[in-house]
């Protein structure tokens, strides 16, 4: 991976100056402050891989959230809590924002009576120098402790999702930390380079089958082409796998780091008509090019146009590869449709015979959002449902996986699963109201049975119990019922910093166990990533 420190000097190298080439936030909170200018009906922009570069807007991110509150107080020090970074440095060819983040929240879990807090300290950055050239960086600190559901996850996995390794933090709680942050160059309308540590996201609806925001930061390439009614985008990354120098759970400290695997990505989006849009997907995750005396990154995955099969094939590579498609039609009324489709891996004929053939992976989203719902101005309702067979997103070898640090790369809860949600978002000034209600079927391993049932993509599939007659839940059937209600106050919407009231009551049975959590918690915290808790 040469390449990558000379992309980097040479980014830095080129002056040539304003304009804002940094990216939107992915946390969905932030950005459902410009979704519906996003998605309006007569808007041409290509909104389903994100985070979306803030020059591809037709508007100005800073003046849409200065519209919505008051910027003009006379006391400095009010302007800085309520409407402004708290840093602001700028001149002729340069422009740098700094601010704190911070989430400090306590919660209580009734029924299992504990008590429950998080407590994080972080910055963002962010600047653009000239014309050409934007960065962004951020970093969180991190002590929490969980309700217990997510505090099985964590002690399961080793992390706390989408933000990294889970260190003990007196004795019940949690310490684990966070940075990102990227580089940002763009030599003309056509093209733009970024190069960075962060998380992307392949689609229009809450979750995605292709590419999620669900795990951990990753270092990353991104090369995006855009012209005539096209966009173009190459995703070059490298992932790790916590796993590897593990025997049974303990960890070998006498092999420093993790071991790496590497995806290459194509994206191509195409506003088809001003109503549909037609993106194509194709990824590839391999450990190492598996011919002979060869290692590590294969150069031959990074060419941009290349369709990858082919070159699995021809280098002798057994490499995971997915592919598939993200469809998007808009309706009236402020309103559209959205669905992916994924094929790991099918055989036509086993799915003509419909005999429940093991191999036949794939995975399938359909959704809708409406904004201004039921003529109400700043009430947005979405609905989703979401579906992956067993098996799917695993790989023979379990390091070729399509996850990376202990996490699907797609949906959180891996395959063999079904998921149906409603999410409801109201403003009024500075309030926002959230409800969220989940339905979640999925069939887990059975507990003493060591064959893998399709859920977990660390399984080994070689493992599984039968070729033919695989179904949907096949395993420990599970059920898990989650509503959600959230009423905010926003602070500054600089940085979505909010004072937060929540509840979450989640229902949880399989064939061996029920539980049960009734938690609330509260406090104030700058929103501007997604944690995704609600599994």
């Amino acid at each position: 991976m040469r390449f990558f420190p000379f992309f980097f000097f040479f980014s830095f190298s080129i002056f040539n100056l304003n304009a804002q080439h940094a990216n939107l936030m992915l946390g969905n909170s932030y950005s459902s402050n410009f979704n519906e200018i996003i998605y309006a009906e007569e808007s041409d922009l290509h909104t389903s891989f994100k985070p979306i570069v803030k020059s591809d807007f037709n508007f100005d991110v800073d003046s849409i959230i200065e519209s919505q509150v008051q910027t003009n107080y006379s006391n400095c020090y009010l302007r800085k809590i309520l409407s402004e970074h708290l840093i602001i440095l700028s001149g002729k060819d340069y422009r740098v924002t700094a601010s704190p983040i911070i989430n400090l929240t306590s919660g209580k879990e009734f029924i299992q009576e504990k008590n429950t807090f998080t407590n994080t300290r972080g910055f963002v950055i962010e600047g653009d120098l000239g014309k050409k050239i934007s960065f962004f960086s951020s970093f969180a600190e991190n002590q929490s402790i969980f309700p217990d559901y997510l505090d099985a996850q964590i002690r399961e996995n080793l992390v706390v999702p989408g933000q990294g390794y889970a260190r003990s933090f007196k004795e019940t709680g949690f310490d684990y930390a966070m940075s990102s942050g990227y580089v940002s160059y763009r030599p003309s309308k056509m093209f733009a380079v970024q190069f960075g540590h962060g998380k992307h996201f392949i689609g229009d609806g809450y979750r995605s089958l292709l590419l999620s925001d669900n795990t951990f930061n990753y270092p990353y390439l991104r090369l995006q082409t855009s012209f005539w009614k096209v966009q173009y985008t190459n995703l070059y990354t490298e992932l790790q796998d916590i796993n590897y120098f593990t025997d049974n759970g303990i960890v070998n400290y006498d092999v420093m780091g993790y071991a790496k695997k590497y995806m290459s990505s194509h994206y191509l989006s195409i506003n088809a008509t001003k109503k549909l849009n037609i993106s194509l997907f194709e990824s590839v995750i391999w450990r190492m090019n598996h011919a002979p005396g060869s290692s590590g990154f294969d150069v031959n995955y990074l060419n941009p146009i290349v369709m990858l099969r082919p070159v699995e094939y021809s280098v002798g590579s057994s490499g995971n590869v997915l592919v598939g498609v993200n469809l998007k039609y808009k309706l009236p009324f402020s309103s559209y449709l959205y669905g992916q489709l994924l094929l790991d891996e099918f055989t036509l004929e086993q799915i003509k015979s419909n005999n429940g053939y093991w191999a036949n992976k794939f995975a399938y989203q359909l959704g809708f959002k409406i904004f201004n719902a039921f003529s109400i101005d700043n009430l947005t309702l979405q609905t989703e449902c979401n579906l992956a067979r067993p098996y799917t997103y695993s790989h023979f070898n379990p390091q070729q996986n399509y996850a990376h640090y202990n996490q699907p790369l797609a949906h959180p809860l891996g395959a063999n699963f079904s998921e149906f949600l409603v999410i409801l978002n109201y403003k009024w000034k500075k309030f926002v109201i959230d409800g969220k209600i989940i339905s979640l079927k999925y069939g887990d391993n059975i507990d003493g049975d060591p064959a893998s049932y399709g859920n977990d993509v660390y399984d080994n599939y070689r493992d599984r119990p039968y070729d033919f007659g695989v179904e949907m839940y096949q395993g420990n059937l599970t059920t898990v019922n989650i509503k959600i209600f959230n009423i905010s106050y926003i602070v500054n919407q600089k940085t979505n910093l909010k004072i937060n009231l929540g509840v979450t009551l989640r229902d949880f049975k399989n064939e061996d166990e029920e539980l049960q959590t009734q938690f609330i918690n509260f406090g104030i915290k700058s929103d501007l990533f997604n944690h995704y808790y609600d599994i």
